[in-house]
């Protein structure tokens, strides 16, 4: 009797293994932060939730905004939604911008359409400018220094590539 359990337990480790290993190395949609020229800094596997929102302070109004974005099929953006607080230079007024709503004082443009391959941001901390992921808040200025040209793209990343990632930040934080 067992030799029979320690069959079945080395069968379940080895099924157990193989999920683990396949899991591990399997691509999953990842959303990439990085400068310009750089290896990137932040990876978020987009797997289960795949919108996000960058928000940053307006350069004129110095009011919040939020642009909405969510990943969609090619591995490309969408700009979905913008939410601000006040209409002005740099704002959209345009009725072929979208559907604008005024919420309490709170503008939504939606009804947007905007696909890109890539976002490229120049980065202030004047402009406060963070990444918010299922209610994570990813600010910039916790990873690039001003004056940044920053990155964000869809790529496949495995779990594996993940973590090796974040190892190699690690080492680097340690030898500095």
């Amino acid at each position: 009797m067992t030799g029979l359990v320690r069959q079945r337990a080395a069968r379940t480790w080895v099924l157990v293994s193989i999920i683990l290993l396949t899991f591990l190395f399997v691509p999953l949609p990842t959303l990439l932060m990085s400068s310009q020229q750089g290896e990137p800094v932040l990876l978020l596997p987009v797997l289960f939730d795949k919108s996000f929102t960058i928000e940053y302070i307006h350069s004129v109004n110095k009011t919040p905004v939020q642009e909405h974005f969510v990943l969609v099929p090619g591995n490309d953006l969408l700009l979905t939604s913008t939410t601000f607080k006040a209409l002005g230079i740099g704002t959209p007024f345009l009725p072929e911008e979208g559907r604008l709503e005024n919420h309490n004082g709170v503008y939504v443009l939606s009804g947007l359409d905007r696909r890109f391959k890539e976002i490229n941001l120049a980065f202030t901390p004047l402009t406060g400018h963070a990444l918010v992921y299922r209610g994570q808040r990813f600010d910039f200025k916790d990873y690039f220094p001003a004056g940044s040209l920053i990155r964000l793209q869809v790529k496949p990343c495995s779990l594996a590539e993940i973590i090796a990632s974040n190892f190699r930040k690690e080492a680097k934080l340690d030898r500095s």
